[in-house]
């Protein structure tokens, strides 16, 4: 994961719910840098349904697995 992560509460399964979305389609809290000279960051989605969009928005800045 990613040094941005921050992990929700044991307790809050709709957040873990979003993490695991995220993590199984190649978001790992990794910083997205777009714009010119890439300064600008992409912020995080705070829920579940954001996270559908942003997986659409941004799947070109997936990580992509390692093939063994």
């Amino acid at each position: 994961m990613g040094r941005n992560f921050e992990a929700p509460k044991r307790s809050d399964d709709s957040q873990w719910k979003k993490v695991e979305f995220l993590v199984e389609h190649g978001f790992r809290f990794q910083k997205i840098r777009i714009g010119p000279n890439h300064h600008d960051t992409v912020a995080y989605p705070k829920t579940l349904e954001e996270a559908k969009e942003f997986v659409r928005n941004y799947k070109q800045y997936a990580i992509k697995p390692r093939s063994t």
